[in-house]
């Protein structure tokens, strides 16, 4: 059902994502280390990666990198490879030839250990591991078993909230592992680029090729044709002028289309309900997720912000805007703040005129109170 609210899971199941499924595959089927999947949240990335692994001839992991932060509170080296093995473990253990292989592998590392019955794999008490051995050892697998593996880390910018340079240790794999590839998806393009800092010629991945596929929103035609065929497969007749009013207010965003036509398709809610319904809850959304990155300068975050929801979108008329609202403000600061709602990706740039590229991230902040 396109209206269902869980990721995808394969290629029937996504809308118009062929060009960008057919990219991701043929990078991994060249080889590539490191292939970049990003986009504006909401967009359907980890869809896009779900669908693709369900066809890839190639094993693989897939490590929800934001949920091992919020469940461990950190991305510490040793909590990363419980969840690395664990993905071992669920993708090998319906392949019984595979896993056997596998699993002899990894008795060769001290800190493991795979328990005699199969596929039940755990760390020993050691207390520091090494992600390079057990990158190394998948590497070697690899190559005996003439296949590539791809190890997933979705929303991986928040292993920046770890003390282990994870950007060395993937430059480290770049160079030495022939048969391993790294997908890493992100929603905030700047700070996933912070993370992997590719443009930084101080950074372990600076001059190192890294395939970047890039999830855009639909247009106006696929947005429109998305919502007719979902409400088609549910038998439910929808105004035209209604659709285009819901494109018109939600852009695009795939996440935020599907939760329109779910409570106006499934639910039953009326069209002003169901879009009300989205854009409130979304706003809500789009505020508590903003809050935590906003806490230390607030009330100028949220002036930025509004400037260019209001239509103010140069660098001057924006600062003016948050001088007469918040109070005097230093170029370099104003500038940092500015930098940080970029690399987080609540604003973009046109040209020299800054943006908000998510219109509910501009209804949000819109009539919000700086005080």
């Amino acid at each position: 059902m396109l209206f269902s609210l869980e990721p995808k899971a394969t290629r029937r199941e996504l809308y118009d994502r062929d060009r960008e499924l057919n990219e991701l595959s043929g990078s991994v089927d060249r080889g590539d280390r490191i292939v970049v999947v990003y986009g504006i949240r909401r967009v359907g990335k980890t869809s896009l990666v779900r669908a693709f692994l369900s066809e890839a001839r190639h094993p693989y992991v897939l490590v929800d990198v934001r949920q091992v932060y919020f469940t461990e509170g950190s991305v510490s080296a040793n909590v990363l490879v419980r969840y690395v093995l664990d993905g071992f473990r669920e993708f090998m253990g319906r392949r019984d030839r595979l896993w056997a292989s596998l699993r002899d592998v990894l008795r060769g590392i001290d800190w493991v250990r795979v328990s005699p019955g199969g596929v039940e794999v755990r760390l020993s008490r050691r207390s520091r591991v090494d992600l390079t051995e057990l990158f190394r050892a998948i590497d070697e697998w690899c190559e005996h078993n003439s296949t590539r593996f791809v190890i997933v880390l979705d929303e991986a910018q928040y292993m920046r909230f770890s003390n282990i340079r994870y950007d060395g240790v993937l430059a480290w794999a770049y160079d030495n592992l022939g048969r391993v590839t790294f997908i890493v998806t992100g929603s905030e393009v700047g700070v996933l680029r912070d993370f992997l800092r590719v443009e930084d010629p101080e950074a372990p991945l600076f001059g190192r090729y890294i395939k970047e596929i890039y999830v855009d929103r639909f247009n106006k035609d696929a947005s429109l044709d998305f919502l007719r065929r979902g409400f088609a497969e549910l038998g439910v007749a929808v105004g035209e002028g209604e659709l285009v009013e819901v494109y018109e207010h939600l852009d695009g965003v795939v996440g935020w289309l599907t939760l329109y036509g779910y409570l106006r398709g499934v639910e039953g809610l009326s069209h002003k309900e169901a879009l009300a319904r989205v854009l409130n809850d979304g706003a809500r959304l789009v505020l508590s997720e903003l809050e935590a990155l906003i806490k230390p300068s607030r009330a100028r975050y949220l002036a930025i912000l509004g400037a260019v929801a209001h239509g103010l979108n140069t660098w001057s008329e924006i600062r003016r805007y948050v001088e007469v609202r918040t109070g005097y403000i230093a170029d370099s600061v104003f500038n940092r703040l500015l930098m940080n709602l970029i690399r987080y990706g609540y604003l973009g740039k046109a040209g020299d005129a800054y943006v908000i590229q998510d219109p509910m991230v501009a209804r949000a902040v819109a009539n919000v109170s700086i005080g």
